[in-house]
């Protein structure tokens, strides 16, 4: 007799297979989901940091005219970057500021910026020479205001004030007697007088009158006097009309001069003060015309300048005051040859002996 089966299990077991399959086909389904979903969720990360780190790169760059870090600069590297005649050098002593801020990245700009602290600069070191000057120390000042000057171009803006600060400074110290840079104690001995001091100290008698306050020509034996002992030097820029005053290679003052219609384009080169005059008169096609007259357009003081060394044969040339009101006359082709103002004559009259050398640059 047939034994009869049941197919309840059999169809449970069939059941039971494809459940598995079914399980397994699931499961690497998911497993692919899942990656997908993981990367998708690095890749979102990734360009989240970077837009963030754009928008920081962004935001720390500087916009056109927007005010610059206040960083200041040492007043050496000011002055070693505008000594500085070499584009390479300049640029290179700019990337070296440029240091200072890592996300500064367009050179125009960047240019602005230390132009900026350059004028900053000067305008700390003019305060603080001020500053000094005011309270009557004066050879701080000095050394401020040529250390500055050193470093600048008569185009600056603070250029003017700076050199009419550092005359100023200087008069004092040279009026006092006591300046170590210019003067020597000596005891008067009998048979001196201020002229012939004059001439051994290769000074002049205003300068040692001023240098100790004298209102008199009168000495007496035993008397102590301070004498002005400089080696003057003058050198005088065409280029801006300037006239720089040394004394033993020193910055002392700066003066402006006002080239007249006589100063050709060959008066250049080396030349030494030759002769000097007071209340000079002056001759042209004959007639003369005394100091003080409308006619003398060299003013209360004249100075001739010869030629020396290699340039012995140039055209001789002068300095000199003016006739017009004290100022020198501006026009183009005004009379005369290195003119000044009648204050400023005088006063390099009375400080610089004949022999004193000229320089004449372009």
């Amino acid at each position: 007799m047939p034994k009869l089966t049941s197919n309840t299990s059999g169809n449970f077991r069939t059941y039971g297979i494809k459940t598995a399959e079914a399980e397994r086909r699931y499961t690497g389904l998911y497993r692919v989901i899942v990656v997908l979903l993981i990367l998708l969720v690095v890749a979102a990360a990734v360009w989240g940091v970077k837009r963030f780190l754009d928008s920081r790169a962004s935001a720390a760059r500087p916009e056109p005219g927007r005010e610059q870090p206040d960083n200041d600069i040492p007043a050496s590297t000011f002055a070693d970057i505008r000594d500085s005649a070499d584009h390479n050098e300049t640029s290179a002593a700019i990337q070296e500021y440029r240091s200072r801020d890592p996300n500064a990245t367009d050179p125009l700009l960047d240019m602005q910026e230390f132009e900026q602290q350059r004028i900053k600069q000067q305008r700390k070191l003019y305060d603080s020479a001020l500053q000094a000057f005011n309270e009557r120390k004066f050879e701080q000042s000095r050394t401020i205001l040529r250390d500055m000057l050193s470093a600048m171009e008569s185009s600056d803006a603070l250029y003017d004030a700076a050199a009419s600060l550092l005359g100023r400074a200087s008069m004092n110290i040279y009026r006092s007697g006591i300046d170590a840079e210019t003067n020597v104690a000596y005891t008067v001995k009998s048979g001196d007088t201020l002229s012939r001091l004059a001439v051994d100290y290769n000074t002049t008698v205003s300068a040692i009158k001023k240098a100790n306050s004298m209102t008199s020509d009168n000495l007496r034996i035993g008397q102590k006097l301070q004498i002005p002992q400089s080696v003057w030097s003058i050198v005088i820029r065409r280029s801006d009309n300037r006239l720089i005053l040394y004394t033993n290679n020193n910055l002392f003052k700066i003066y402006k001069i006002y080239p007249g219609s006589a100063i050709g384009d060959a008066c250049l080169g080396s030349f030494k003060i030759f002769s000097k005059q007071k209340d000079p008169v002056w001759s042209v096609d004959g007639q003369k015309f005394p100091a003080g007259s409308p006619g003398n357009i060299i003013g209360p003081r004249w100075m001739s300048l010869k030629g020396t060394g290699a340039n012995a044969n140039a055209a001789g040339t002068a300095i000199h005051g003016t006739n017009r009101s004290g100022e020198p006359d501006s026009t183009p082709g005004a009379p005369g040859y290195f003119r000044m103002s009648n204050e400023d004559a005088k006063e390099l009259y009375d400080l610089v002996p004949c022999e004193t050398s000229v320089e004449i640059k372009r």
